[in-house]
């Protein structure tokens, strides 16, 4: 009879750090995506004033992982 020993993966725990901006709507709100998605950042939400007292009409809020 053979004996398996299995041994549990080693976990470490990481804390991950995020960044957040909001972006308000302009008129070059495509290509400042663009230019944003490039270097990481991701669409995470839109919001309008109602929703977030400090944000204009219609910002779109990114984030990327630092």
């Amino acid at each position: 009879m053979a004996t398996i020993s299995h041994e549990p993966p080693a976990t470490t725990t990481v804390a991950r750090r995020y960044e957040y901006k909001v972006l308000d709507t302009t008129a070059r709100l495509e290509e400042e995506l663009n230019a944003l998605g490039a270097i990481g950042w991701q669409v995470v939400g839109v919001t309008t004033k109602k929703q977030l007292f400090i944000a204009p009409p219609q910002a779109i809020i990114l984030m990327r992982e630092l």
